[in-house]
This record gives C-alpha cells, sequence and structure tokens, in this order.
C-alpha cells in the first residue's frame, strides 16, 4: 500500500468486491491495512443483473463483509443490458456506480482487485490488436483517477493462485463466477494457453517505464503550446508539435481531444495519426472523437463538435461531460447549435460578442433557454438580454484532464501476506 500513496492520516478506502477470491482477498488485506492505521474500508458490490444469481451473490458477499466487520453496500445497475457491448457497458456502469457512490461518501481511493494475472493477459490482448504504440503495452497503472476517484491496483504485483492461497489459509470461501470458463471471451482464451503465451512481467515494467518518460514528455509539450480556454475549446502553438516525434505527438492529440469532448477515451490510435499528420500540414478542419480540429489566428485548434452533444440538462450538474453547471429554476441547458448562432446574430446583440471565441466553437457553446425554448443566456458570448447571468454559472469541468495522475509503475515487491 505504501506504493499507493499518499494517504491521508485515517486512510478511508473503497473496495470493488465481486465475491471472486482476488477481490475477496484484496478487502481482507485492506480491512487490517486500515485498521492498524486507524482508518476504514467499505465494501461495495455492484448487482449487474446480468445473471439470475447475481443477487444472491451480492447477498452472501454482504454477510461475507459483515462477519468480518466491514461496512457493504450493494449498488445495482438497473440500465439497458442487451445488444453489442454489453461486458464494455457493464463495466462502464460498475465504474460509473462506485465512483459515484465514493464522491458521495467523500471516499478518496477505490481499490480493485486487477493481479498479476490480469495485467499480463491485458497487455496480451493489446499486443494481439496490433497497437503501434508502446502506451497501451504499460497495462494498468499501479495508481490512476477515474471521475474524481484515486483508482488503486495494489494487487497487480501479486499472482492469483497467491490470493487463493490466502483465502484457502483463512478458511474463507469465495464465489467462482462461470463466465471465468466461457471460452467466447477473449481474455479467457488468454488465460487458458489458446491464443499463445503471456508477456513476461519484466517486459511490462519495462514498457511501463517507456510510457512514464512519455508522458513526462507530453505535458512539457502541453506546457510550452498549449492554451486552455475557460470556454471548453484548445489552442495550441503547432510548430514545438512538429519537432516531437509520432509516439508523443499522436497520444499528445488523443489526450486534447478527450479533454474538450468530455469524453472517458482516446479516439483509435490510426485515426488520430491520420489527423495529426493532416493537422500539422494544411488548415482544414477535421471531426474525430466528438471534436472538430483545425486551425485559428495562426494556432492549433480543438473544439467541441456541436453535432455531437445530445444532451439536455433541466437541473444543476455536469453537462455534457464539460461544464458543471449552477441552473436557475425551469431553464435548459442545451448547444447552441447553428440556428442558435444565427439567431444571436439577427437579434443585434453579436456586436457584443467575446472575439476570443473562434466561430468554429460556437456552436457547440452551452446555452440557456427557458420553458417556451426562448434563447436566454449563452455566458461565453456575452449573450445575456434578460440578466440571467446573475443566477446561472458555468465552469469547464471536463471528465479528464488535458494529462492524468501519471501512469504508476507496479513493481514486484517482497509479498507480505
Amino acid at each position: 500500500m505504501a506504493a499507493c500513496g499518499p494517504f491521508e492520516p485515517f486512510p478511508h478506502v473503497a473496495v470493488a468486491v465481486s465475491g471472486g477470491a482476488d477481490s475477496l482477498a484484496l478487502l481482507l488485506l485492506m480491512h487490517r491495512w486500515t485498521r492498524a492505521l486507524g482508518g476504514k474500508v467499505r465494501a461495495l458490490t455492484v448487482d449487474h443483473g446480468l445473471r439470475a444469481e447475481s443477487a444472491a451473490e451480492a447477498q452472501q458477499v454482504a454477510l461475507w463483509a459483515t462477519a468480518a466487520g466491514i461496512d457493504h453496500h450493494i449498488l445495482r445497475w438497473l440500465g439497458e443490458k442487451s445488444g453489442a457491448g454489453l461486458q464494455a457497458a457493464a463495466r462502464q456502469a460498475r465504474y460509473d456506480l462506485m465512483t459515484a457512490w465514493c464522491r458521495d461518501a467523500g471516499v478518496l481511493h477505490l481499490a480493485t482487485a486487477h493481479s498479476l494475472d490480469d495485467q499480463r493477459e491485458t497487455v496480451a490482448m493489446r499486443q494481439a490488436r496490433g497497437g503501434p504504440s508502446q502506451m497501451g503495452l504499460a497495462g494498468m497503472s499501479l495508481i490512476s483517477t477515474r471521475s474524481g476517484v484515486r483508482l488503486l491496483r495494489p494487487l497487480l504485483p501479486v499472482p492469483g493462485a497467491l490470493l487463493r492461497h490466502h483465502l484457502t489459509v483463512l478458511g474463507q470461501a469465495w464465489i467462482e463466477d462461470p463466465s471465468n470458463r466461457l471460452t467466447r471471451f477473449e481474455r479467457i482464451r488468454w488465460r487458458e494457453g489458446r491464443e499463445g503465451a503471456l508477456p513476461q512481467t519484466a517486459d511490462i515494467r519495462h514498457w511501463g517505464e517507456q510510457r512514464v518518460a512519455d508522458e513526462r514528455a507530453i505535458a512539457d509539450l502541453f506546457i510550452r503550446s498549449v492554451d486552455i480556454h475557460a470556454a471548453g475549446h484548445v489552442c495550441v502553438d503547432l510548430d514545438p508539435w512538429k519537432a516531437v516525434p509520432d509516439r508523443w505527438r499522436i497520444p499528445a492529440l488523443g489526450q486534447l481531444i478527450r479533454l474538450v469532448a468530455g469524453a472517458d477515451y482516446q479516439p483509435a490510435h490510426g485515426a488520430l495519426a491520420r489527423v495529426a499528420a493532416g493537422w500539422l500540414e494544411a488548415p482544414r478542419v477535421t471531426s474525430l472523437g466528438g471534436a472538430l480540429i483545425g486551425h485559428w489566428r495562426g494556432r492549433g485548434l480543438i473544439c467541441r463538435e456541436a453535432a455531437g452533444v445530445r444532451e439536455k440538462l433541466t437541473t444543476s450538474g455536469l453537462w455534457d461531460g464539460r461544464f458543471a453547471v449552477d441552473l436557475a429554476p425551469n431553464m435548459t441547458v442545451g448547444a447552441l447549435g447553428e440556428p442558435g448562432v444565427a439567431e444571436i446574430g439577427q437579434s443585434g446583440h453579436s456586436q457584443h460578442w467575446n472575439r476570443d471565441i473562434p466561430p468554429l466553437a460556437r456552436a457547440a457553446l452551452p446555452a440557456v433557454r427557458d420553458a417556451t425554448g426562448r434563447l436566454m443566456l449563452v455566458p461565453y458570448l456575452g449573450f445575456d438580454p434578460y440578466g440571467r447571468g446573475s443566477d446561472t454559472h458555468f465552469r469547464f469541468l471536463p471528465h479528464n484532464s488535458a494529462t492524468s495522475s501519471g501512469f504508476t509503475v507496479a513493481y514486484g515487491w517482497q509479498h507480505t501476506i
């Protein structure tokens, strides 16, 4: 746990517990660790509803946690559970539910039980997809952030067999998920040796160290060349970008697109590579990942694409994954859109526009309308004919920053369990 710090004087940690051996071992180990420091642990189990047994399994985990003196909470996924990409949707839902719980409870740390076995399988799958970047080959970071919560993976250097042995010594049963035997899942095929040999731990550590160096170089590139505007767009001095290798330039563009679009993930590497090359060579506008990439006033420009904005917000909250909004009653926030831009121009108020907002970025700006659909406020353009700016406030607060908390390599230390 020392490698996952720093922590507050009395650590308060949530643990994701499915009931499998790895997560139960993590929960009991974390309980011991936090208790020794005067802190506490909370167990979170997501009832995904994908199998008939899921509710009973969640209750069983609750019984085991309670018996160990651990506070336990069941979080239920009530979303749509059909169609392609179900596994990815379930994984996203689990993280959304658990990070939301942590934020509401004031818990900064969420620990997951990814083990050395999971790490090797993850890197093998990324290698098999032919990823041209060493970034992905670094595998999972020991520490990362998600939706304002620190994700900790303290078991990354630990083989799963050691965790199962630990539970056996304790006399602690666990739940075997039947999906772990289904060979239609790529991870299971790698686990059973059907897809080939898994990468060596030493190689994964080397790729992790390379990623740390690359992330630092990208952060330095941002410091030298990038301005992030309060209205949510990014301006870039492109000369420094022309002087760096593709292995920095391509993920750097992806990170800025993710920032501007309020997205959880970067676009695919191949698409990023094509757009990055064209961006440096010609002043044309390209759409990628929910963002528009172009030029303005002699600099590169990345802004949100209005066509990708569907969300309407009727209460205070986070709009479009980008803006924290304090909204007055009976008002709705949505994208201004090209019709809204034209409406302001025809109203005669365009003479007061903020000239630091690029024309390409205007249509995706947040706009406030009343119950009749009348345009009331576009704060970043300075449009406020009815004086509503005093009771409605916006702050650019995207899901992800331009840089992450930084990749952390999980070195194999001496295990003490």
